[in-house]
């Protein structure tokens, strides 16, 4: 049988680090199995990073849509079993399916807008699917698991829990200071209504004259929702106390993180939480909102605030303020001891322990889709 594997979102930015980072590992542990790669039609060029004895499956259709399902189909061979590594597969299919759930935003998360509705069915029809006929889930937390099954219903028994790792080059030695020694303060994300940048904005603006920092936000500057008029106003008066550095490359945001004063992460809602797991290695310290996957990943190596209350973020800015530098190197090494405990290695190692079972599996008759 052959391991056909999604790789069309390889250069996202968190589905692309796991695609990248778990891939090729598992590719390697299983020297016996046949392995391509699905890649969008006219970019088998950009996918260097594969490793050489996976060949390439190129598709020309957009995600999530009619010509996507017929694409698939006909990518996939009769001896094939593929591995969704996102949300998108082929839908009503007898094929051999495993799938990869980052989380369950698209029905975790209220709706926001129109379309949001439209969106939101579509991905309850997609995540019923996967209940119904994967052989095997893969989850990056306990916690999207469980939220798997409050939103979409019990997943099958053999379902597993993969967490995410941190990429050895985020513990390389210390990085060199902002050039102009003002200190950052340091947020991944962008204006999706989960990501809560409007609180951490609000809750900047009201203790930026007691703090010497700038913040920084990274990531795409367009492409999602813009901001509300309040947070527009709020970006406003901050002026030059707010910086936007667009999308980084790896090794950039690398340098970026491990320059910082400290990584703030206001969401309301994250499957994993793979920033503050890197921010932790490279020896910074993560100021987190205490709300889904991110006290699992982070355990108790993060200091922690209330993301629906800006009083509380509020609070905590100061007090990392205010640290001594003990204090700081203390909450460094906890940091970095915690996020040892995740690598690409071990994740890879329990994918392929799964995977090697749903190769092994006899063909099942896909289980009948059920109704929530």
């Amino acid at each position: 049988m052959r391991l056909l594997i999604d790789a069309r979102k390889a250069f996202d930015s968190g589905i692309g680090t796991y695609i990248r980072s778990v891939m090729p590992r598992v590719v390697e542990r299983l020297p016996g199995v046949p392995v391509a790669a699905v890649v969008e039609a006219g970019t088998a060029a950009r996918h260097g990073w594969l490793p050489a004895r996976c060949t390439v499956v190129e598709v020309d259709a957009p995600p999530l849509g009619l010509h996507e399902q017929a694409a698939l189909r006909r990518a996939i061979g009769p001896d094939d079993l593929f591995w969704a590594t996102s949300l998108a597969h082929p839908l009503f299919t007898r094929a051999p399916l495993v799938a990869t759930v980052h989380d369950v935003a698209q029905l975790a998360v209220a709706p926001q807008r129109a379309g949001d509705w439209l969106v939101r069915q579509a991905a309850r029809l997609y995540f019923r699917s996967l209940r119904s006929t994967a052989r095997l889930l893969l989850f990056n937390s306990a916690f999207t698991r469980a939220e798997f099954a409050r939103d979409v219903g019990t997943p099958p028994a053999s379902a597993r829990v993969t967490p995410l790792g941190v990429d050895p080059a985020w513990f390389d030695g210390p990085a060199e200071p902002p050039a102009d020694g003002v200190p950052r303060l340091v947020c991944i994300g962008n204006w999706r209504p989960h990501k809560n940048l409007g609180l951490l904005l609000r809750a900047f603006e009201a203790v930026a004259p007691q703090l010497p920092h700038r913040l920084q936000l990274v990531g795409k500057a367009d492409g999602y929702r813009d901001p509300e008029p309040a947070v527009r106003a709020c970006l406003e008066r901050l002026g030059g106390r707010v910086e936007f550095t667009g999308f980084l490359p790896d090794e950039a945001l690398r340098r970026q993180v491990a320059a910082a004063d400290a990584l703030v992460v206001p969401s309301l809602y994250e499957g994993f939480g793979l920033p503050p797991l890197e921010a932790m290695a490279a020896g910074v310290p993560v100021l987190a909102a205490r709300a889904a996957a991110l006290p699992e990943v982070c355990g108790d190596c993060a200091d922690y605030f209330d993301p629906r209350a800006p009083e509380s973020l509020q609070a905590l800015l100061l007090a990392h303020a205010a640290r001594t530098a003990a204090e700081r190197a203390e909450r460094r090494a906890r940091g970095r001891e915690r996020a040892r405990q995740f690598s690409w290695d071990r994740t890879a190692d329990a994918t392929v322990e799964a995977l090697q079972d749903a190769l092994r599996a006899p063909a099942a008759r896909p289980r009948a889709s059920a109704a929530r």
